[in-house]
C-alpha cells in the first residue's frame, strides 16, 4: 500500500497539469496494484502519466459480457465502480451505480448515482423516451435529470 506518495506532485500525462484532485483507487479494489482516479474519470499510473486502459471492446451485450468499460489491467474491475467507490463510498449490496445521463462511458463521479435495480430500469426507459422526442440526454444537466426521473414515467413518449 502506498500511503506516501504526494498526489499534489504528480504531472498528468495531457499538458502536464497537475493533479491535486485524484485519489488513489483502494488498492484492495484493483489486486493491490497503484491507480489513481479524478473525479472526472480519468485515471492514471503512480507516476502520473493518464492511462487509457478503460476501455469498451465493442459494447458487448450482457450475455456475452458487459457493457460497460473495464479497468483490464487492475483486475478487470468495471471503470464506473472504481470511480464511484474512490469518490463517492463503497456500494451497498444489491445496488447498483446508474450512469445518470445514460452514458456508459462518462464515468465521472459527478454522473454517477447509486439506485435500485428497479430504479436504474425506470431512468433507461426514460431516457428512451427522451431520446425519441429528440432530446439528448448529455445535453442536460444533472440537477434537470434528477428532477425528471422524480416524475412519473409516462407511457407515450
Amino acid at each position: 500500500m502506498i500511503n506516501n506518495i504526494n498526489l499534489s506532485s504528480l504531472q498528468g500525462g495531457v499538458g502536464g497539469r497537475l493533479l491535486s484532485s485524484a485519489k488513489q483507487v483502494p488498492p484492495e479494489n484493483i489486486g493491490g496494484k497503484v491507480l489513481f482516479a479524478t473525479p472526472d474519470g480519468k485515471f492514471f499510473n503512480a507516476k502520473g502519466l493518464q492511462i487509457k486502459h478503460c476501455f469498451n471492446p465493442g459494447m458487448v451485450n450482457h450475455k456475452g459480457g458487459s457493457a460497460y468499460p473495464k479497468m483490464r489491467s487492475f483486475s478487470n474491475r468495471l471503470c464506473h465502480h472504481l470511480i464511484y467507490e474512490t469518490f463517492i463510498g463503497p456500494r451497498t449490496p444489491g445496488m447498483e451505480i446508474d450512469h445518470i445521463n445514460g452514458d456508459k462511458l462518462d464515468y465521472s463521479a459527478d454522473n454517477l448515482q447509486e439506485v435500485t435495480p428497479r430504479e436504474n430500469i425506470r431512468r433507461a426507459k426514460i431516457l428512451r423516451q427522451l431520446r425519441a422526442m429528440g432530446i439528448n440526454p448529455k445535453l442536460l444537466t444533472r440537477e434537470q435529470l434528477l428532477d425528471i426521473f422524480q416524475k412519473p414515467l409516462t407511457t407515450n413518449p
